[in-house]
């Protein structure tokens, strides 16, 4: 998984008024699905996201923390759900690249 700075996210999302999640999102699952073999690709994926007007992405943060405890992280899935339905959303992806910094770089499925 791609080392990001949370500092630098945090960052770029205020700069880039919140475009910089969509990316993040995108990308971040593109490497989930390299790592994993599970999801759709970058495109599926927020095509997926828009269609469902959003609510795919409640889903996928709940499923992005299984992917990660596949890859040796802590599952923190049903805590990415409990975020979004409390109106905090925006720092389960902060959690989520945190977690990705924490696993070795060749971690696999």
């Amino acid at each position: 998984m791609k080392r990001r700075s949370i500092l630098v996210m945090i960052i770029l999302l205020i700069l880039t008024l919140g475009i910089y999640s969509i990316y993040w999102s995108c990308s971040f699952q593109n490497q989930l699905k390299a790592k994993t073999g599970k999801g759709f690709g970058a495109i599926g994926h927020l095509l997926a996201i828009i269609f469902t007007f959003g609510i795919y992405n409640i889903y996928w943060q709940y499923a992005g923390g299984s992917r990660l405890a596949m890859l040796g992280a802590s599952n923190f899935g049903i805590m990415y759900l409990l975020l979004c339905f409390v109106g905090l959303s925006w720092l389960n992806p902060f959690i989520m690249q945190s977690q990705a910094n924490g696993l070795p770089q060749n971690a696999t499925a």
